[in-house]
């Protein structure tokens, strides 16, 4: 099983200078579903709020506040509320923050803070004076890379290294290094679970099938798997089905019948309660509100016949 499958599929900046800054809005409601990357990753929230899934964590962020996501960690994001919400986020590799050669911010810093034997903070309320440096930093680089002036790369570098720098007074060693471990050991377990859903979600999955995937009865697996991300089983693959079904509804021609059957519903009677128990609405609404959505901004008239 290829667990590249649950990476991101794109390229963050170039070999040159390893970074990309993107502006993630909600799609369907959600912002990204579980993934993860071998690249460090700050999140901004520029507007609103939303709830990050962070190995086994659940933090909200509220306008203005950030957090550091680190290398290989599974994460997710989704709407808070239903207020309008977006944020930035900043994807780079680790090496650049050092220097071409094996360095002492390489070997004293970055890399222990990757191997979790120093532990920074993740997460910026700005509420001390450190934290709002951070955020200025992080708005910084938002603004550089999106303007581009000479020297835009110069000043990003800068603002980056400046942030861990001024992370690293209130990080510590870990003294925890074993729990820490068995940790991240969980979340790299329960991947091969997540990757099957994804690849399989419009066929029938078993709870005994994701069990077996990762050695474990059917009991602990579910167990198991709401601990690390925070929704059962069949919870999280009925989202994910319904998340794949919205986007079938945006193609008036087919039938629900045959969108409840392409995202993997046995049944369209369980595909439209399961609908609108995560929407609110039917997946009949939904589909004439984007209908009606689309006929508004291409601005032909509501009701108008032919």
């Amino acid at each position: 099983m290829n667990l590249d499958a649950l990476h991101e599929g794109r390229i963050h900046g170039d070999f040159m200078f390893p970074l990309s800054v993107y502006q993630v809005e909600k799609v369907n409601d959600v912002f990204f579903n579980y993934h993860w990357h071998e690249e460090i990753e700050f999140i901004y929230m520029t507007e609103g709020s939303a709830s990050f899934y962070i190995g086994s964590s659940l933090t909200e962020l509220q306008q203005g506040e950030s957090l550091l996501i680190p290398s290989g960690q599974l994460h997710a994001c989704y709407p808070a509320n239903e207020l309008p919400a977006y944020f930035h986020a900043i994807v780079f590799d680790s090496r650049l923050l050092s220097s071409s050669a094996y360095d002492v911010i390489q070997s004293k810093y970055i890399q222990p803070w990757i191997e979790q034997r120093l532990i920074l903070p993740g997460i910026f309320r700005s509420k001390d004076s450190w934290e709002q440096q951070v955020r200025l930093m992080l708005v910084d680089i938002i603004k550089q890379f999106d303007g581009k002036p000479l020297g835009y790369e110069l000043k990003i570098k800068a603002d980056l290294l400046a942030i861990f720098a001024e992370l690293l007074p209130h990080g510590e060693l870990s003294s925890d290094l074993p729990r820490n471990a068995t940790q991240a050991s969980k979340i790299e377990r329960i991947k091969p679970a997540l990757l099957f859903m994804h690849e399989h979600y419009n066929q029938r999955i078993l709870i005994s099938e994701l069990a077996d995937l990762i050695g474990m009865s059917e009991g602990h697996f579910c167990r198991f798997f709401k601990a690390i991300v925070k929704k059962t089983p069949i919870e999280y693959l009925n989202f994910y089905r319904v998340e794949k079904a919205m986007k079938c509804l945006e193609d008036p021609r087919i039938k629900i019948i045959d969108v409840a059957s392409e995202a993997g519903f046995e049944s369209p009677s369980y595909f439209i309660k399961t609908f609108k128990g995560l929407k609110q609405m039917t997946p009949t609404d939904y589909r004439k509100l984007i209908t009606d959505s689309d006929a508004s901004s291409s601005g032909i008239p509501m009701g108008s016949g032919t």
